[in-house]
């Protein structure tokens, strides 16, 4: 069974800007074979940035998480690990 593990919102122009910087991190997993996921917060068409909680791929995020894309949701990418 699949789970997802290191959330992190990014602040990138681009998704390959926002995973370099996310890769940056170093970022330990479990899963040697763990695959990396990245979701710009606003090109889903169901994210509702005056929501509390959004649901962003895999993830549901909570009202901590929407205060930081609210900071710049233009430029918000949401990645995480989907792990075994």
């Amino acid at each position: 069974m699949q789970h997802t593990t290191n959330t992190r919102v990014i602040f990138a122009d681009s998704e390959e800007e926002a995973r370099q910087k996310y890769l940056a991190e170093d970022i330990k997993t479990e899963d040697p074979q763990a695959v990396l996921e990245c979701f710009k917060a606003t090109e889903d068409e169901e994210f509702d940035l005056s929501a509390d909680f959004n649901f962003i791929g895999e993830i549901s995020v909570s009202p901590s998480v929407m205060e930081v894309i609210r900071q710049d949701p233009e430029r918000a990418y949401v990645l995480y690990y989907l792990e075994k």
